[in-house]
């Protein structure tokens, strides 16, 4: 155990000793009940906000960064649950109606807001995760048209006598792929195989241009077509 380490524990159990002392010192009248479970209550209440200031939750080598997405939602549980339940510490040395039973009742219903609160924001995380990777997947989807684009950019390149209509339209549908936004739908998914498919058999066949010209040509306008049926699909 690093010295951190050994700081961090040291730090929160002297926190929690002085919380011990001052409840016991302070306990005046209140039966041992009541007293075991304000200081149970008050410990959870120090934990909470020891670990969220102590410790850093946020991964920095998380790109997606999930957890700020419940940053929000955490803070106002725990805020929502610290200024509750210590009022209910409170109004129990004021209150003789505050019964253990009824005390003890009020902060299991407000330890179940917490808890609530707190998955809550935990699935908010794993919105933002999920979101995120969709996002990439898409992405990358994109990338592939790109790179296959540049793959058939380079051999036309490394391939003599190709007529300049052919290059000139390749450059084109090179530079309108610039305008494509990712999307999250079949469609869309199922035009940019195609797209990446047709490609793969454009350049194989540029190789002997005179033989394979209708082809191309026919694959050519496949590719302009889905290029510009993809360009007007966005994500909902």
């Amino acid at each position: 155990m690093n010295s951190k380490k050994i700081l961090w524990w040291l730090l929160l159990l002297f926190g929690e000793a002085i919380i011990i002392t001052a409840f016991i010192l302070l306990k005046g009248k209140i039966p041992d009940n009541i007293l075991v479970l304000n200081i149970v209550v008050s410990s959870i209440v120090y934990g909470l906000f020891f670990l969220n200031y102590a410790t850093s939750w946020i991964d920095l080598k998380d790109k997606s960064q999930k957890q700020i997405g419940a940053f929000g939602v955490r803070w106002y549980a725990i805020w929502f649950y610290a200024i509750f339940a210590i009022g209910v510490i409170v109004s129990g040395y004021f209150l003789s109606e505050l019964t253990f039973i009824i005390q003890l009742i009020l902060q299991a219903i407000l330890l179940f807001f917490l808890l609530f609160g707190i998955w809550f924001s935990n699935h908010s995380a794993d919105k933002v995760q999920e979101v995120y990777e969709q996002e990439i997947q898409n992405r990358s989807r994109i990338i592939e048209m790109k790179i296959g684009m540049q793959t058939l950019k380079d051999a036309i390149n490394n391939t003599d006598g190709l007529p300049e209509y052919f290059t000139k339209r390749v450059d084109t549908l090179d530079e309108n792929l610039r305008f494509i936004s990712p999307a999250d739908n079949d469609e869309a998914y199922d035009l940019e195989n195609s797209f990446v498919g047709i490609i793969n058999e454009i350049k194989y066949a540029i190789s002997d241009f005179s033989m394979n010209e209708e082809r191309i040509e026919s694959n050519l306008k496949k590719l302009e077509r889905i290029c510009q049926n993809r360009k007007n699909i966005y994500s909902k």
